[in-house]
């Protein structure tokens, strides 16, 4: 019987940290905008595969709670946990980063260069988002 391989979190937590450094090194301001559209591509790209499934009629909040059930079904947060605020406000709880080293790392490199607060506080690997807001495209 052949045994299954995966690839360790480790690798991932290394891999992301060094393309992230070498984004960053590159782009400087220009990496946010970079992210951003890495972002885009993945959810094109796990739309086209099944890997979510959105509908025209779905709100924001009901878009931001798919994903949320695809991050956890793939492994990369273990729970998130979604307070909605208002119809466009919400508080995104996250639990259980599988990239939390690189996570840390990177922040705090990010926090010394700008003396900017760290967003993940908790070292239990969780991180809470105070508030995402649907932009409406106008």
């Amino acid at each position: 019987m052949m045994k299954e391989r995966c690839i360790k979190p480790e690798f991932f937590d290394t891999i992301n940290y060094a393309i992230c450094q070498a984004v960053n090194e590159y782009l400087s301001e220009k990496a946010v905008d970079f992210f951003r559209r890495v972002g885009e591509h993945h959810l094109n790209e796990a739309l086209e595969r099944g890997l979510i499934k959105i509908d025209e009629e779905d709100k924001p909040l009901d878009v931001l709670i798919k994903i949320a059930r695809y991050l956890e079904s793939v492994g990369y947060m273990k729970k998130i946990v979604i307070h909605k605020l208002s119809d466009d406000e919400a508080l995104v709880e996250m639990f259980g980063v599988s990239v939390w080293s690189f996570s840390h790392k990177i922040l705090s490199q990010n926090y010394k260069r700008r003396k900017t607060a760290l967003p993940l506080h908790d070292k239990h690997h969780d991180c809470r988002i105070k508030k995402v807001q649907h932009q409406s495209k106008t």
